[in-house]
C-alpha cells in the first residue's frame, strides 16, 4: 500500500496535470495517482516520460530493454513487471527477460538487445557508462539515440526513486 493517497480526481490545485495524465496515458494511476500531490513534479515527470516512451524515434525495443533493466536493477516492481510483460509481447527471448528481472547474466540476447541492457545496467550499477558501450550505442542509434537511451535510463532511474520511497505497488 502506497505511503501516500492516490489522487483520483482533479481539484484546483491539480487540474493541469490529472488532464494531462489522462490525454497522454488514458487515466490517472499508479505512481502518478500518488505523487500528483505534487502536480508540477508530476505533470513534468510525465512530460519527459511522454517523450520517452511515445515520442522519441529510438526504437521500441531499445526503450523497452533499457526500461525493464534500469526498473528491475533499481527494484521497481511498479514499472519492471508492465515492461517485462512488453518484452514478451515484442518476442524477446523468456530467458532473456527473466536474466534481467533477476539481474543475472544474460545469455541469448540480440545485438540490439544487449546495447540497452549494458547501457541501463551500467548506468545503474555502477553509476557510468564504459566508453565501449557509449559508442556501440552511438553507432546503433545516433549522437540523438544515445542521448535519448540515456534519458530513458534516467527516466526510470528517477521514477524507481520515487516508487520504492512511496511504496507503489506492481500492477495487478
Amino acid at each position: 500500500m502506497p505511503r501516500l493517497p492516490e489522487i483520483t480526481s482533479p481539484n484546483n490545485e491539480n487540474q493541469a496535470a490529472f488532464d494531462y495524465l489522462v490525454k497522454t496515458r488514458g487515466a490517472v494511476r499508479g505512481g502518478f495517482a500518488v505523487t500528483l500531490v505534487s502536480p508540477d513534479i508530476t505533470q513534468r515527470m510525465a512530460h519527459v516520460g511522454t517523450y520517452v516512451r511515445f515520442d522519441s524515434p529510438v526504437d521500441k525495443l531499445f526503450r523497452e530493454v533499457a526500461a525493464t533493466v534500469a526498473s528491475a536493477e533499481m527494484h521497481n516492481p511498479a514499472e519492471y513487471v508492465l515492461h517485462a510483460r512488453q518484452l514478451r509481447q515484442m518476442g524477446v527471448n523468456e530467458a532473456v527477460v527473466q536474466a534481467i528481472l533477476d539481474r543475472a547474466p544474460v545469455s541469448g540476447a540480440s545485438a540490439d538487445e544487449l546495447i540497452a541492457l549494458n547501457l541501463a545496467r551500467e548506468l545503474t550499477r555502477d553509476h557510468r557508462l564504459s566508453d565501449a558501450t557509449f559508442r556501440a550505442a552511438q553507432q546503433r542509434l545516433g549522437d540523438q539515440g544515445v542521448v535519448d537511451l540515456i534519458a530513458a535510463v534516467g527516466y526510470y532511474a528517477m521514477l524507481a526513486v520515487c516508487h520504492v520511497a512511496l511504496d507503489i505497488p506492481p500492477p495487478k
